[in-house]
This record gives structure tokens, C-alpha cells and sequence, in this order.
């Protein structure tokens, strides 16, 4: 009975003791999240709802620990605010995250930090993030949804989602749709899984209220579509941050109404910058003034795509079939190679990319066959980069090098000389021999302090931060967008800050780079890095700081997005670079010339272009011969066009083809989404995706590359050129 008694009166004091804590706690917090259901690579936006319920002012800090399991992604610790009592809004932008759990969300720790005390949230709450073996895509649509879309803008966001122009029925190995090589059979492929994509689109519904005000705001989305009503509810700023959003590689659909005032217009016939031919105009009526000719307007903006599509035209379903067909070709930047099939089947063709891997396998002799490897043929998930490892190569302090042998050598011949006949001979002319207990200890730590030296010397234990900036350009030589690649390796163990002001940070994982090769010709290891969760500090992402505890000599790679470059190379006109200048041998020499007096003898040129076999043609115009060397003795071209082997399989057998990180870099030629398309909205996440631009089967595409070497930072100017014919 006793025993009983004692249990109901603890339970009472616990229940007091929470009821007690919940009193004093004078701030309670929920979670608001703008979709469920976000890009698998962009960012992610989320709103702390406060309720206030002293009316003494609190000031403070948001400290968030966002982890899975026992994998944590960061700690973001939020600027200072100072909340009265009443309800508060406080929007935060965290980092990509993506999970390996089937609920793809990600558990957010919560506390309030004020100068006096904390306030811990003991529940954690749930965030909603994207997923490794599943690609998610997001279809942004702008309307203040004061009533319910028309059913025929319903049909419309449906018919743009990737899954419409997928194939129905995804080809099926083992039902014999498709010819299998009798090699192939012979190794029990009709036993292979089916084939999936592990892909799939969301609408998020946006109003305009909430609409992006930066560039980066938008890289939660891979199409925007703008209505009519969305588009006379957004205001100056906004439109600003969705026309340089457009313009770094992202993909718009606006559907303009009948009137429009000037600011709007402005903002559509900015949206047209690469298009030839009178701009849209308006009547006495301030309405646009469309005819049946240009109901419906293709155009790039910059690096992106843009249509301009009358909504009365959905409305009264004036657009012809193929019409309709062509706007998602055009906005998810299907590969031209994809078109003659599309414009039939109004889907991508899956055959044609099983035949191909066929082609690939017959090349090996089918050696390297293996059924998963069949099985994974269209998935859509995101596929690292063999060639990022070399990225690494490239950035590492030139200084920096491995204890030469013969030191090595030396150092440990001494400690045996010293610690056999040296000591035994000293101590014994000494006749103090029974001190040997105290001189050999005394001895292999002097020795272990000098290797240390030694090592400390070659490997620099100094702080080292070299970047590599990619500033693309478009066709008129403007820039559109700054990506910088930073490698920090330091000597000692410290804590390293780095600032960023209206960018993205993104730190990188080794794994997720690729292997590539060491110095010596060694793959490099595929481990994750050893580098601790980041710390984030102030608003991201106008103006933050990224603190890194960095272990000694252990490289770490981290992304930084800037929609709004600030560096542009003066004294050369990008301006002038033509497709006729590029075809011909003769200017391109001339294009060689005007680089090497601008950029110095160490830079080199690349032009890249499209061919209707889709096997893209490279020009290396390296304008130092020295890197190029000569035929029997080729010079030491730097890693960033160090051609190695691109693995064949899943297990990284290597294949007889060799690729370089540059090619990778502007175009890629892998397995995957980019079998089908040949650019994707801007992300900002921790790979390199978002970077490729060229369509490897279109000949009417060039990409201008410029690589300028530098001690602390090495820059690649990339300058995309689409001819009309």
C-alpha cells in the first residue's frame, strides 16, 4: 500500500513540475512549412509561428539542429529578434537536405536563446525535405486563389508535370517489348526488376503575397506559371527576382490577361531579351494587343526558357495539339534528339534509350552486364559525377606534399642508431646504463616531435582556401549567375568562418562528387568527408557566416550561388564572339589571340557545340604550349581536363571511354535525367546538376569556356551562344 502511495505521489510532482515549466515558459512555437512536398535539391523555406504570452518584450535567437536519426545536417541559429507579446512570423531558409527514409522529412530541434535564459522545445518538429534515391520536381503556380482555378488551368498544370510526357508504360525487359541481344538474354536479363523512373512532380500553390523577392527564392522550383491574376496581384520586386531567376536557368510559364499596365509589359518583353521581332504592345485601351500569330510565344531568357502564353487562348482552347505538346518540351529542356519522336508520341522515347545502352554493352562485349545495373536504366535519381573528385586535385595547395621517402628514411635510421649502438655505447661509457628507462622515452618523443616538423613543413599547416569561380554569361556577354567551388584545407585542427552575403551555401560531400584519381594515379576514396555538421549564423540568405570545425589535412568542398555576379572580366567583349566566328578555323584562332592578350599566357580556351549525333565536338585551343606538350610527351594539363575512365557499371568497372571534369561540367553524358533533358533549373544544392547547359544533340547550340588559373582563385568564364539557324 506504502509502495503504491509513493508512485501516486510521484507522479504528482511530475505532473506539477511539467505543468510549473510550462507556466513559466513564456513562448510557444509551431511550424509553418510552404509545401509538403519540396525540391528534391533546392532549398527549403519554413515559418516559426510565435505566440507571446508575456508582456515583457523578448529578445533573443532561434537556435534550430536539424538531423535523421543520428545524421546531422547543421545547426542554424537565426539573427536576433525581439518579439512582444502577440503572435509573430518569423520566415527562415535552410540548406538542401535529403534523407534515405520512406517519410522523407528530417526532425528540426527547437530552442529560443535570450541574453538571461533558454528556452529548450522538447517535441521536435517535422520538415519536409527531399529524398536520395527519388528525384521530386516542383511546379510553382502564382495566383492569389480567391477562387478556384478554372478547370481548364487544372487540366493545364496537369498536362506540365514530367509524368504527362513520360511514357505510359514504362518499356518492360522481360515481356519482350523490346529486342534483347541474345548475349544479353543469355545472362538472365528477362530476370531483371521492372524499370522505374523513382521520379516524381508536385504543384505548389503560391500567392502572390508570399512570392520570391530573391532569385535564390526561387530555386525551390523547377517551372514557375505565373495567371493572369497572379500577375497583376505581383509587384516590382518580385518580378525582378523571377525575370534573374529566368535568366541563371530557370523555367517560366506566364499567362497574361487581356490588360496589363506598363511595369508589366516592361517585365514581359524583358522576359523576350534573345527574341527577334517587334516587342508585345499594348492599345488605347491599356490592353495587349495579340494576334493569332503570337497567342503563344517560345523564347530563352538568358540561360532559361520563357513562354508567353495568352490565357484566353487555354480559355477558349484556341492552341492546337501540337502546340500544347511543345510548351512542356520546351520548359523542362527535353534534348533535341527527343524532338522528332516527341512531336509523334508527344512523350519522350524510352526505347531509343534502352537501345542505346545495348550499343554501350555491345562495345564492351557485354562483359560488364549485371540485372540491376538493367534495371536502373531510366531512373531518374541523382547520379554523382565520376570526374568531381578531381575538383579536389585542382584546388589543392600547390605546396602541398607527401614526406619524401628518403626523409622518412633517414628520420627512422637515426631513431635506430640512437636507440641501439648509440645509447648502449653512451650510457656504458658513462656507467650509467640503468638510466636507459628515462633516455630511451626522452629519445622517441624528441624523435615523434621532429617527424611531426617534418611533416608539418611539407603538408603546410597553415590555413588554406582556394576557390574556383564559374561565372556564366549569355549570348550578349551579361552575366547571369556566380557559381564559386571553395576548398578549405588547413594543418590544424580549427574552426574556419566563411561570410556570405545573398548567396547559397551548400557544403559538399566527397561521396557525392565522385571518385576521380589522386596525384599518383589512385582512386581516390569514396568516403564522406570527415567534416562536422556546419554551424549556420545569421539570415540566409542576404547575409550569413558558415562556421566549419576542419580537421587537420582533410579537404572540404563547399557551393556558394550568387544570382546577382558582381565579377565581370574587363577588357573583353563577349559580345562579339559569333556562331559564324566560332565555325570558322581561322576566327576561332583569332578568338585564341584576343583571350590570351585579356585573360594571360596560362589561360585556355574551350568551344563546345552540339552535333546531331549527340556526341558533342570540343575545340582545345590551349594557349600556352607547354600545357599541351607535344605528342610523344604531353604536358601537365591541369585536372580540371585530365581525361580519366568513366565507370560502366554500378561496381565502377571502367569503360574505354574517358571524359574530363570540364566536359562534365557544361555538358553532361550519363545515364539519368540528362539521357532526356539537357538542363535543369537552378537548385543550388550540393552537386553540380543545375550547371549543365549544353544539349549534346543539338548542333545549333556553342558554349564558349575560358579557364583562368590563379594562385588563390581560379575562374571559368562560360558564355552559352544559340544560333537561329
Amino acid at each position: 500500500m506504502n509502495w503504491k502511495v509513493l508512485q501516486l505521489v510521484w507522479l504528482a510532482c511530475a505532473f506539477t513540475a511539467h505543468l510549473a515549466a510550462a507556466q513559466t515558459n513564456p513562448i510557444t512555437v509551431d511550424i509553418h512549412q510552404t509545401t509538403q512536398f519540396p525540391k528534391g535539391n533546392g532549398p527549403l523555406s519554413l515559418v516559426w509561428e510565435c505566440t507571446v504570452s508575456t508582456p515583457d518584450l523578448l529578445e533573443g535567437h532561434f537556435l534550430v539542429t536539424a538531423y535523421d536519426g543520428n545524421e546531422q545536417f547543421g545547426q542554424f541559429q537565426s539573427h536576433d529578434v525581439a518579439l512582444h507579446s502577440g503572435f509573430h512570423e518569423v520566415p527562415m531558409m535552410l540548406p538542401s537536405m535529403k534523407v534515405d527514409n520512406p517519410f522523407s522529412e528530417v526532425k528540426l530541434r527547437l530552442s529560443f536563446i535570450t541574453p538571461e535564459t533558454r528556452y529548450d522545445f522538447k517535441d521536435a518538429y517535422t520538415l519536409k525535405v527531399g529524398r536520395k534515391y527519388q528525384r521530386t520536381l516542383a511546379v510553382g503556380v502564382c495566383d492569389p486563389f480567391i477562387e478556384n482555378l478554372p478547370p481548364v488551368l487544372k487540366t493545364f498544370l496537369d498536362q506540365l508535370k514530367f509524368e504527362a510526357i513520360c511514357p505510359k508504360e514504362l518499356v518492360q525487359l522481360g515481356n519482350r517489348q523490346i529486342e534483347i541481344p541474345s548475349e544479353m538474354a543469355k545472362q538472365g536479363i528477362l530476370d531483371a526488376q521492372p524499370l522505374t523512373m523513382n521520379l516524381k512532380t508536385h504543384s505548389i500553390h503560391v500567392h502572390p503575397d508570399d512570392f520570391p523577392q530573391l532569385p535564390i527564392d526561387c530555386h525551390q522550383y523547377d517551372i514557375l506559371v505565373i495567371t493572369a491574376r497572379g500577375l497583376d496581384a505581383l509587384e516590382s520586386r518580385h518580378m525582378k527576382a523571377i525575370l534573374q531567376w529566368g535568366r541563371s536557368g530557370g523555367s517560366l510559364c506566364v499567362l497574361p490577361g487581356e490588360s496589363t499596365d506598363s511595369s508589366r509589359l516592361a517585365f514581359l518583353n524583358a522576359l523576350q531579351e534573345s527574341r527577334e521581332g517587334s516587342p508585345l504592345l499594348v492599345n488605347s485601351k491599356g490592353q495587349i494587343v495579340f494576334s493569332e500569330m503570337n497567342q503563344i510565344l517560345f523564347t530563352r531568357t538568358g540561360w532559361g526558357r520563357s513562354i508567353i502564353l495568352r490565357q484566353q487562348a487555354l480559355e477558349n482552347k484556341s492552341l492546337s495539339s501540337d502546340q500544347q505538346a511543345r510548351i512542356p518540351f520546351f520548359l523542362w529542356k527535353l534534348k533535341q534528339s527527343q524532338k522528332e519522336y516527341y512531336d509523334q508520341q508527344h512523350h519522350w522515347d524510352d526505347k531509343k534509350l534502352i537501345q542505346d545502352y545495348f550499343e554501350r554493352e555491345k562495345q564492351a562485349n557485354y562483359r560488364n552486364y549485371n540485372s540491376y545495373a538493367t534495371s536502373e536504366l531510366l531512373s531518374m535519381k541523382y547520379q554523382p559525377l565520376f570526374t568531381g573528385g578531381m575538383l579536389i586535385n585542382d584546388l589543392m595547395p600547390a605546396e602541398l606534399q607527401i614526406v619524401p621517402t628518403w626523409v622518412i628514411g633517414t628520420i627512422l635510421l637515426g631513431y635506430v642508431l640512437m636507440i641501439g649502438p648509440g645509447e648502449y655505447y653512451l650510457l656504458g661509457y658513462f656507467k650509467i646504463r640503468r638510466f636507459t628507462w628515462i633516455t630511451f622515452p626522452f629519445i622517441s618523443i624528441c624523435v615523434a616531435l621532429f617527424a611531426f616538423i617534418i611533416s608539418d613543413y611539407y603538408m603546410q599547416a597553415s590555413h588554406e582556401r582556394k576557390t574556383l569561380s564559374i561565372v556564366d554569361l549569355d549570348s550578349k556577354g551579361s552575366p547571369v549567375r556566380e557559381n564559386e567551388i571553395e576548398l578549405l584545407f588547413t594543418g590544424s585542427y580549427q574552426t574556419i568562418e566563411t561570410r556570405i552575403k545573398s548567396g547559397l551555401f551548400s557544403p559538399l560531400n566527397q561521396s557525392e562528387l565522385g571518385r576521380g584519381y589522386d596525384r599518383f594515379n589512385s582512386p581516390r576514396n569514396t568516403a564522406p568527408g570527415m567534416v562536422g555538421a556546419p554551424f549556420f549564423q545569421g539570415s540566409i540568405p542576404t547575409q550569413y557566416s558558415v562556421y566549419q570545425r576542419m580537421p587537420q589535412w582533410t579537404p572540404q568542398l563547399n557551393r556558394i550561388v550568387n544570382n546577382y555576379p558582381q565579377k565581370e572580366q574587363a577588357g573583353f567583349d563577349w559580345s562579339s564572339i559569333t556562331v559564324d566566328q566560332l565555325n570558322s578555323d581561322e576566327s576561332r584562332t583569332k578568338l585564341k589571340t584576343q583571350v590570351k592578350q585579356t585573360f594571360g599566357e596560362n589561360a585556355i580556351l574551350l568551344i563546345y557545340q552540339g552535333t546531331t549525333e549527340g556526341k558533342p565536338k570540343r575545340f582545345t585551343l590551349y594557349l600556352n604550349e607547354r600545357l599541351a606538350g607535344t605528342p610523344l610527351r604531353p604536358g601537365r594539363i591541369t585536372a580540371l581536363l585530365t581525361p580519366i575512365h568513366r565507370p560502366h557499371t554500378q561496381y565502377q568497372v571502367q569503360s574505354q571511354e574517358q571524359v574530363c571534369f570540364m566536359d562534365d561540367l557544361c555538358v553532361r553524358q550519363q545515364q539519368g535525367i540528362f539521357q532526356i533533358v539537357s538542363q535543369t533549373s537552378p537548385a543550388g544544392g550540393s552537386n553540380f546538376e543545375d550547371l549543365s547547359i549544353l544539349d549534346s544533340s543539338d548542333s545549333r547550340q556553342w558554349l564558349v569556356v575560358v579557364y583562368v588559373p590563379g594562385n588563390e582563385r581560379d575562374t571559368i568564364y562560360r558564355q552559352f551562344i544559340v544560333s537561329d539557324t
